[in-house]
């Protein structure tokens, strides 16, 4: 998806502020438009409002309870309609999708903000939302999810590898760092 710099959101105390990582994120998605899609941990809704520019028919949810009223608030502003809802990963999720994203929290670090601690390797949290997340695909449906070569994502690929295909879609470097892009499928298997 190209930045859309007409969206304008505003960021309430406690939400996470979309970064480098989240405009890297978006401009890696393919969408075609018309698509059911989730943005998961979802922020301020910023890819949310992307994906309803593009058409898309959008849900996007939290576990933190001010990031939803925050995107709830940004799609009103910019006159998009974005389903929000607080759940941990799926846990109130009840549709499938065609197109679901994912900026995860995925520093290796353990008891910090919710926004990036991604446990000691700084895969917790992807584990758990692969786990389920192909329970949540239509059957042509992919996930777009960020990842940083300072967790430990050789594992998720070894521990996943049954159940899902990566494609790596977008790689870029920041001084500490290179954030990642896979594109993932479940497996034909």
């Amino acid at each position: 998806m190209k930045i859309d710099t007409s969206i304008k959101i505003e960021i309430s105390d406690g939400v996470y502020n979309p970064a480098e990582d989240s405009y890297f994120l978006i401009k890696a998605i393919e969408v075609n438009g018309r698509e059911k899609a989730l943005d998961m941990g979802c922020g301020c809704g910023i890819i949310a409002l992307h994906f309803a520019k593009n058409g898309c028919s959008v849900t996007a949810c939290d576990i933190n309870e001010k990031a939803v009223k925050n995107s709830m608030m940004n799609a009103e502003k910019n006159g998009l309609k974005v389903k929000c809802i607080r759940s941990n990963l799926f846990e109130k999720i009840d549709d499938k999708f065609d197109l679901i994203v994912f900026n995860p929290p995925y520093l290796p670090t353990e008891n910090e903000d919710i926004s990036w601690d991604g446990g000691k390797e700084g895969i917790e949290i992807i584990e758990n939302f692969l786990k389920d997340a192909k329970n949540y695909l239509n059957e042509k449906g992919r996930i777009y999810l960020l990842t940083s070569t300072l967790g430990n994502f050789k594992k998720i690929m070894e521990n996943f590898g049954h159940m899902y295909k990566f494609e790596k879609m977008a790689e870029e470097s920041y001084f500490f760092e290179k954030l990642l892009v896979y594109k993932i499928t479940k497996s034909d298997l």
